[in-house]
């Protein structure tokens, strides 16, 4: 199953879907993920100009993971640090989150932690299953940005229908979201990276990872089970608890081993809830 076109979306929506204006320099980004061979010294020149992307760019290149006690003052420093691929997820996720200023019915503060415990989580389990981490980053950052979009088109009727239902998510979520709206966030999340220009496999896998068995690679499962680790994080679980939560048929789907899996992903379960991974 291919993501919905934001043409069908748009129609489904009755007109009512007004997407967000996207900083030129992550979309230059975003074209450069279909295309890795192109320069970054041009996209740093540009990132120079946004000033909020910069400093946010530049605090996470400065984190301990990546440069320990150095300290670094320019973008091309970052570059040289952290790498080009991870320079485009940090500029693409701020970029994309800086889009989003107030949105009815949505504390937007802990929806950026939610997915960025999320993003943090696929990206892990991905590099286990021997994918594509950054991919599987920018999946989990965005898998629910349609759920903004959604709760801005219909501010008249989603939050009411929320309303005593603020911890639903996945397809709970998606239940209460078509009973309002007639779409999902799956859906229009897919469509909207669809019409930005993600790659193909980062779309597939946000458009997927509420069916019950994905079967479109294996970074559908990934990022539904990483849905699965943020909520075990946010409920306070510890990771022998959390792995025991996590649905075995997906991790089967993921290609990951469920015998060793708490061995190779319980301490950085641990590290994603502690914050001490950037």
């Amino acid at each position: 199953m291919m993501a919905v076109s934001m043409d069908t979306v748009r129609a489904a929506a009755g007109g009512r879907l007004q997407l967000p204006s996207v900083p030129r320099v992550v979309r230059r980004l975003i074209s450069q993920l279909r295309d890795p061979a192109t320069s970054i010294v041009e996209v740093v020149d540009e990132l120079e100009q946004e000033p909020q992307l910069a400093a946010r760019t530049l605090r996470i290149a400065n984190s301990p993971y990546y440069c320990g006690r150095r300290s670094l003052a320019s973008l091309k420093d970052a570059v040289a640090i952290i790498g080009t691929d991870t320079l485009r997820t940090l500029v693409i996720s701020g970029g994309l989150e800086a889009v989003f200023v107030a949105v009815p019915g949505v504390n937007l503060r802990q929806f950026w932690l939610d997915a960025t415990l999320t993003a943090k989580a696929a990206r892990s389990l991905a590099r286990l299953a021997g994918g594509d981490g950054e991919a599987a980053f920018l999946a989990g950052l965005l898998h629910n940005v349609g759920h903004l979009i959604l709760c801005q088109a219909f501010a008249d009727r989603l939050p009411a229908v929320l309303a005593g239902s603020r911890q639903a998510r996945g397809r709970a979520l998606a239940a209460l979201e078509h009973e309002a709206c007639g779409l999902d966030h799956a859906q229009v999340s897919a469509a909207w990276l669809d019409e930005l220009g993600f790659p193909t496999a980062v779309i597939d896998a946000v458009a997927r990872h509420l069916e019950a068995d994905p079967a479109a690679g294996t970074l559908a499962p990934v990022l539904a089970l990483a849905t699965q680790v943020a909520a075990s994080i946010e409920g306070g679980d510890k990771a022998e608890l959390a792995l025991q939560k996590l649905d075995a048929s997906l991790v089967a789907a993921a290609s990951l081993v469920a015998d060793n899996l708490g061995e190779r992903f319980g301490p950085q379960y641990e590290q994603i809830a502690a914050g001490s991974e950037p």
